[in-house]
C-alpha cells in the first residue's frame, strides 16, 4: 500500500506523447508514453490498415514490434505494409512471427517477455490478434503489470458485425484498459477513451461514404473535410479481394482529417 497527499498526487508527473498538430491529437487524446488499447472490428472493415498506419505514426516515438500471431509473415500483412511504405521506418518497424522458432517448453508469453526485456526493445507492441494467442485474463494482467510505465500495448481483436468482441480476453482488456477503437465501415471510432480522444479516423473515404453516408452528412456538429486517397491514385487497393486493409497514408500529419463522431454514426461491427 502507498498513500499520497492530494498535493503530492497533483504534483506527480506523467510523460505524454507529443502528438503535435496531427489527426491523432483529437483522435487519441493526451496519451501517456505507456497505455493499453484494443482495436477491434469485423473482418473486411479496414482494421489492419488502420493499425499499420497507427504503427507507422508511433515509429516517430520509438521502435514498434508487430507480433503477428494471425497472419505471421504472410501475404496480407506484406501488402498492408507495402501500401503504407513501411520501409521508410526500416529499423523502427519490426514484423515478428511469434510462432516460428518457439523454443521447446516456452510459452508465447514467456518468449515475448524475454524479447521485450532486452535493451532497445520496441516501445510500442501490437498483438495481432489477441484472439489467436490463447491467453487468459491473468496473462494479460501479467503483461500489463510487467511493462506498466514502459510500453504501449495495442491488442487487435475480431468482433461480430454489431461490434462485440468475439473472445472473452478482448472484453477483459477493453474493460481494464484505457482505450477501445472500433473499426466499422472503414471508419475508426473511439468507443472508450480515458485520454480525451473523440474524433473518428476515416480509413478509406470512398468506401466509407458508400457504406455510411450519414457520417458525412451536414447534420454533424463539426464537419471536417476528409482527404483520403482516391481510387485513381491507388488502383491497387480497389480490387475484388477480401483483404481488409485499404488505403495508404504516406504523410501521416495531414493525409486525412479526423471527423467528429456522435450518435449519428451507423455502427455495424
Amino acid at each position: 500500500m502507498k498513500t499520497l497527499g492530494i498535493v503530492q498526487f497533483h504534483q506527480k508527473k506523467f510523460e505524454l506523447l507529443d502528438l503535435g498538430n496531427t489527426l491523432y491529437k483529437t483522435h487519441l487524446g493526451n496519451i501517456p508514453r505507456s497505455f493499453t488499447c484494443v482495436v477491434g472490428g469485423f473482418s473486411g472493415n479496414g482494421k489492419t490498415e488502420y493499425c499499420v498506419r497507427l504503427a507507422k505514426f508511433l515509429c516517430g516515438f520509438g521502435k514498434v514490434g508487430w507480433f503477428s500471431f494471425e497472419q505471421r509473415h504472410g501475404f496480407d500483412l506484406q501488402l498492408a505494409t507495402r501500401r503504407n511504405k513501411m520501409e521508410e521506418q526500416n529499423g523502427l518497424f519490426i514484423p515478428i512471427d511469434p510462432i516460428s522458432n518457439l523454443p521447446q517448453g516456452k510459452t508465447y508469453l514467456e518468449d515475448i517477455c524475454e524479447y521485450l526485456d532486452k535493451r532497445n526493445s520496441p516501445l510500442s507492441v501490437f498483438i495481432d490478434s489477441i484472439d489467436y494467442t490463447g491467453w487468459k485474463k491473468e496473462d494479460y494482467l501479467f503483461l500489463k503489470e510487467r511493462y506498466d510505465g514502459k510500453k504501449i500495448l495495442i491488442f487487435i481483436c475480431h468482433t461480430d458485425q454489431a461490434g462485440n468482441p468475439r473472445k472473452t480476453i478482448a472484453k477483459d482488456i477493453i474493460f481494464d484498459g484505457g482505450m477501445f477503437i472500433l473499426v466499422s465501415k472503414y471508419i475508426a471510432t473511439p468507443i472508450k477513451n480515458r485520454f480525451g480522444g473523440f474524433d473518428s479516423y476515416v480509413i478509406w473515404e470512398e468506401k466509407a461514404r458508400e457504406l455510411n453516408p450519414a457520417f458525412f452528412s451536414k447534420e454533424f456538429k463539426k464537419p471536417v473535410k476528409v482527404t483520403a486517397k482516391k481510387k485513381d491514385q491507388q488502383p491497387q487497393l480497389f480490387d475484388n479481394s477480401n483483404i481488409e486493409n485499404e488505403g495508404i497514408e504516406e504523410n501521416i500529419v495531414n493525409e486525412s482529417k479526423g471527423v467528429c463522431a456522435n450518435d449519428l454514426i451507423e455502427s455495424e461491427g
